[in-house]
Order: structure tokens, then sequence, then C-alpha cells
């Protein structure tokens, strides 16, 4: 097992510095700019959201950006983490801008809303921008992956905010072209942003190949990045799954 494996097993995270090369991560900022002019255009609906500018699937914008969620360095992080076949449910661009309310990321757990049966799922944090706790970057509780599936650890839950303070919570600071990995169990969230400056992010939920979502019926590009899907079928390539009434 290597260093980073051992050290995601154990925290549940793990920040890869300079995945993306200073190169890379302007050409990928200039599409990400594009993306929120797209986005805020009148006749979109409004994508902004206490000071946070959101969208899903950046490849369904940008030939570019798919090619970023192809990137060797990126997925070689991956495989350690969940394996050779590695499967995209979807991405998600965040560009948090300054705003005095209240932050809409306040600690929870990602699984309850696309759990897995192998629980496999896991997230890859693309920063295209500086990420500082005054720009409100992540904040992670070491460790807490390892407890598993949490009652009530959605973003909605009071009682689960006050066993899991953002002032109790590691920050996680980073520079543009780094990326965060972290499981799907762990209890994560993020403050406003207090400065100038957005934060500027691109998440990637990825999970196994021989794994399968528990909800067959909920959405998922079930795009294939590296290696095979062992449980593609022809409705599914097809998106044509139909929830039974």
């Amino acid at each position: 097992m290597s260093k980073i494996q051992t050290f995601f097993d154990e925290n549940g995270y793990y920040l890869a510095k300079g995945v993306f090369s200073a190169d890379e991560i302007n050409l990928l900022e200039k599409e990400f700019d594009r993306i929120v002019e797209q986005l805020e255009k009148p006749n979109e609906d409004d994508p902004n959201h206490n000071g946070v500018i959101s969208t899903r699937n950046v490849q369904q914008y940008s030939s570019l950006w798919l090619t970023a969620l192809l990137h060797k360095g990126f997925l070689d992080i991956v495989e350690q983490f969940i394996g050779p076949d590695i499967v995209l449910n979807h991405s998600t661009l965040f560009e948090k801008r300054q705003t005095t309310g209240e932050t809409p990321f306040k600690m929870h757990q990602d699984w309850s809303y696309l759990p897995t049966q192998k629980n496999t799922m896991i997230a890859g944090m693309i920063h295209v921008s500086e990420a500082t706790e005054e720009i409100g970057c992540l904040r992670v509780y070491p460790g807490s992956h390892k407890q598993g599936r949490m009652e009530s650890s959605k973003a909605v839950d009071p009682e689960f905010h006050e066993k899991f303070p953002f002032e109790g919570a590691t920050v996680i600071e980073a520079e543009p072209g780094d990326v965060t990995f972290f499981d799907y169990f762990i209890v994560h969230g993020s403050e406003s942003n207090r400065s100038e400056k957005p934060r500027k992010v691109v998440i990637a939920r990825m999970f196994s190949g021989k794994d399968r979502k528990e909800d067959l019926y909920q959405f998922s590009e079930n795009l294939v990045l590296r290696g095979w899907n062992y449980h593609t079928t022809e409705s599914t390539a097809r998106k044509a799954v139909v929830k039974p009434q």
C-alpha cells in the first residue's frame, strides 16, 4: 500500500499537490469562466444561490474539461483509492463569491445523496483558483469516514451540525492545480467566502466500475474514465431505465 493510500484510508481525504500544471489550470480556468458567463445569460435559470454559482457536468459544456477528467495524473491517484475501473457519476462546478450570508455548505456526509452498494464513491475537488480559510475552503473531520453511514447526516440537520461544528474541523487550503480527494463518508463542509476573490472548484464524483448505485433510477453520467463498467446494460447505456410506478 502506498503512502497516499495509507493516508487516505486513515484520514478519509488526501490533498494532492500540483496535479495540473500552471499552463493546464490557466486554460481550464478560462473554460470555467466561460461556463459561468454562459450560466449568467438572461435566458438561463438563476444559478446564484447564497453567493454560489453552480452547474453539473462541465464536460457537457467544454471538451477541455472532459480532457481534464481524463488527465493521467488525476486518474492515477483515483486508481489508488478505488481501483483501475473508474466511473464518473457526475461533475459539479462551484464558484463561491463573497457574501455575508450563511454558508449553504454546512457539515455533512455525501453518501445519502448518492449511495453505492460497495461504498466506493469518492470526490476529486479540482482547485481552479486559490482556496484559503478566508475564501471559504474545504473543512473536514479527519477519520470521521470510519463511522460509515451516519443517520441524519445531510447539510440540513441541526443536531449533526452541533456534533460536528465548523470550529473543530481541519482547514484544507489549496493552490490552483491541486486536487483534494475525499471519501463520501467523511464529514465535511465549508464556510462562506469573506474575501473579494472567488473560490473556483470542479468536483468529480467517481466510483468503481465493480460497484453500482443503490438507486438505479438516480441520475448518473456513468462515464467510464478508465477501465471498465461491469454493470452497464443496454437500457442504462441509453439512459432508458424507467422507475416503476
